[in-house]
This record gives C-alpha cells, sequence and structure tokens, in this order.
C-alpha cells in the first residue's frame, strides 16, 4: 500500500504504469527507463557534414536543432492539460477533494459524509474472550505463511496487478478503468488511514509473541485493514464498469464473486502474516461498502464508470 504522498513520490508510483506501457507494447519498449525517470538529451550529429571534404565531420547539437520552428501546438484558449496525460496517481490525489465534500443519505436513513461512518458500532474491535479467539486463529494460521509469502509480499503495494491480471488489462489497453482502480486505492487509504488514527487498536503481534510476523508491522494502527479496504472498495467500484448484466456479455464477463473473492484473498493474505485480525479484514470491507456510494457521486469517478465500460465491449475480432 503506497503512502498519500508527495508528487514527485506519486511519480515513481507509477513505474508500475510504464511497465504496463511496455507489456502493452509488446516488451522491452521502456528497459532502463521507468516513468519519472531522466531522458537523456546529449550532442547528435547533424545530417549534412562541415564541408564536402570526404574527410569532413559533421556539427554536432543539443536539442533544439538549430533555426527550428516551434513545432509544437499554438496556443489557443480553451487548452487543457491532455486529460490521457494524467498521472493515475496524481488524479486519485486530486479527486480527494472531490470525495470530502461528497455525502449520502441511505434510504430511511441518516446522511452521512466519509467521516461520520459508525464502523466499530457496526463491527466491534473485539476484547477479551473475543480478542484471544482472533489471536488464536492467527497463531493457526502460521503455517500457511511460507505458501502464501511472496504472493502476500507482492500485494504490499501493487494490488491492482491483481485485478488487472484477473481482468486482463492494463493502463495502456483500458486507460479509464485503470484510473477509476487508482482513484478507489487512494480513497481507501484516505479512508482507512482516518479510522485508522481514529480506533488506534494494537497491532496482533503486539498481544502475542508468538505471531512475529516475517516483515514490519505498518507504522499505523491495525484497525481497519487498509489492505481489505482498498480491495473491497477497488472490486466495488469496478463491479459498475464490468459488462456483467450485459444481455450479451462479451467473453471478458467476470462473474461479481470473482471480484469480492480476490478482495477477500488480499485481506486473508495479511492475517496469514499477522498483521491484522479477522475483524480489521470484516471493518475494512464494511468500510469498503460504506465509501463507495460517496465515491461514485464524485464528479470525476462519475465521468470514468459512465465511460469506462465502452472500453470492454468488443466490437472487431481479429481475421
Amino acid at each position: 500500500m503506497s503512502s498519500i504522498g508527495s508528487a514527485d513520490a506519486a511519480d515513481a508510483a507509477d513505474a508500475a504504469d510504464a511497465a504496463d506501457a511496455a507489456d502493452a507494447a509488446g516488451g522491452g519498449v521502456l528497459v532502463g527507463i521507468s516513468s519519472g525517470a531522466k531522458r537523456p538529451i546529449g550532442l547528435s550529429p547533424e545530417l549534412n557534414p562541415i564541408s564536402s571534404s570526404p574527410t569532413s565531420t559533421w556539427r554536432t547539437a543539443k536539442w533544439p536543432p538549430r533555426n527550428s520552428d516551434n513545432w509544437g501546438m499554438a496556443a489557443t484558449a480553451g487548452e487543457f492539460f491532455p486529460r490521457r496525460a494524467w498521472s493515475p496517481q496524481h488524479l486519485s490525489v486530486a479527486v480527494l477533494s472531490e470525495f470530502v465534500q461528497q455525502s449520502v443519505t441511505p434510504l430511511g436513513g441518516t446522511p452521512y459524509t466519509w467521516k461520520d461512518i459508525a464502523l466499530t458500532t457496526a463491527v466491534p474491535i473485539p476484547a477479551g474472550a473475543g480478542l484471544a479467539s482472533e489471536l488464536a486463529e492467527l497463531v493457526r494460521l502460521i503455517p500457511f505463511r511460507s505458501d502464501v509469502m511472496a504472493e502476500a509480499l507482492a500485494q504490499r503495494s501493487a494490488i491492482l496487478r491483481y485485478w488487472s491480471g484477473l481482468l486482463m488489462f492494463n493502463r495502456a489497453s483500458h486507460p479509464l478503468t485503470y484510473m477509476l482502480g487508482s482513484i478507489a486505492i487512494k480513497v481507501g487509504q484516505f479512508q482507512a488511514m482516518y479510522y485508522k488514527y481514529k480506533s488506534n487498536r494494537p497491532r496482533a503481534s503486539q498481544f502475542s509473541n508468538k505471531l512475529m510476523p516475517p516483515i514490519d508491522p505498518p507504522g499505523h494502527a491495525s484497525y481497519p485493514s487498509g489492505h481489505a479496504t482498498e480491495a473491497y472498495l477497488l472490486s466495488g467500484v469496478l463491479s459498475r464498469v464490468m459488462p456483467l448484466h450485459d444481455p450479451v456479455p462479451p467473453p471478458a464477463t467476470v462473474p461479481p464473486t470473482s471480484l469480492e473473492r480476490l478482495a477477500e484473498r488480499v485481506a486473508r493474505n495479511r492475517e496469514v502474516l499477522g498483521l491484522h485480525y479477522p475483524s480489521d479484514s470484516a471493518a475494512g470491507k464494511f468500510l469498503a461498502a460504506q465509501t463507495l456510494p460517496l465515491l461514485l457521486q464524485c464528479t470525476t469517478v462519475d465521468y470514468l464508470v459512465t465511460n469506462a465500460p465502452a472500453e470492454w465491449v468488443n466490437t472487431t475480432a481479429y481475421p
């Protein structure tokens, strides 16, 4: 789970986008240059030699070439930064400003905003016998660590790749879907951190030295699980984009249960590592369910949800 962090940190996080683009282009295209890396501009020889002598050499020049015209687009009123050029990481941070302004009124219920979700009421933090039961379950999960380790470590900061693998998409093939997924993850992080700070629940390894997590516990409280929040919110948003209810569904159709099962798996892996209690995962799932209606009201998210389904419609076939 990457941090909300600075704009430069977001550039670094987009290295995964560069890898996706290289994969879509056939691989090898971006070898040695990740997103946000330097673009070297040296001295390149001109086409014409300095003289007609057979031994003449060439002038070299930096960019732009001598006597070159301005090849860029003419500045006109109404020009905007290209939508397609927005980094998913940067856009996801910008959308937070839309998210915090939303309010939802459940049918027959009370209006709520992002910070009004009654999380501990819906999913209480166990104490006493309930806490002991959760700790005992985490100890029983320890033998599964070796089998899940590589997967769980990969999911620490790149869970979107598991959804893109399941659904076969990336930033190059389905740009709006990818943007939507990135926004869901960032909003999930934001929500989880707010409610973690409110609960300040100790990590399970603080109660039981039997757990000994194989990696350092993150530097924040345990409840709710941030990975569970992100994963279930991501699945909830993508379910609005996938053509699940199309009368003639295309081959890429994935049952809703597949999306939820993937979210469940990501959350469970964190329990296996001894980093979260089962109640942390349950709280993350509930938080995601309550956050989704707020997220869907954001102007940018509404645009993406409305237009992204077209990326999943197969209108042509190869001969």
